[in-house]
């Protein structure tokens, strides 16, 4: 079997090449469309954490559990772009 390689020179110009000094990151921004989709998702995920940790999905809001659910969620959308108002 024959293994072709790039010369070395060629090799460094495409490491330099992806490593470049310009931004090549897409900006996102959250908009107010995705702001619902973002919020079903957290939702879900915290059902998630929530269940595995044995606690109930929905929680009275004067159980400890409540604050902590308030809590994931709101890790969640910061994690996603979004600031409380």
């Amino acid at each position: 079997m024959v293994r072709k390689t790039l010369p070395p020179t060629a090799a460094a110009l495409l490491i330099l090449g992806a490593c470049s000094g310009s931004d090549n990151a897409t900006r996102w921004e959250p908009t107010r469309s995705a702001q619902s989709v973002a919020e079903s998702e957290c939702a879900e995920q915290v059902d998630v954490k929530m269940q595995l940790r044995g606690y109930p999905r929905r929680p009275s809001p004067e159980t400890p559990q409540f604050s902590y659910r308030r809590e994931i969620f709101a890790k969640c959308m910061r994690d996603k772009g979004y600031r409380e108002e």
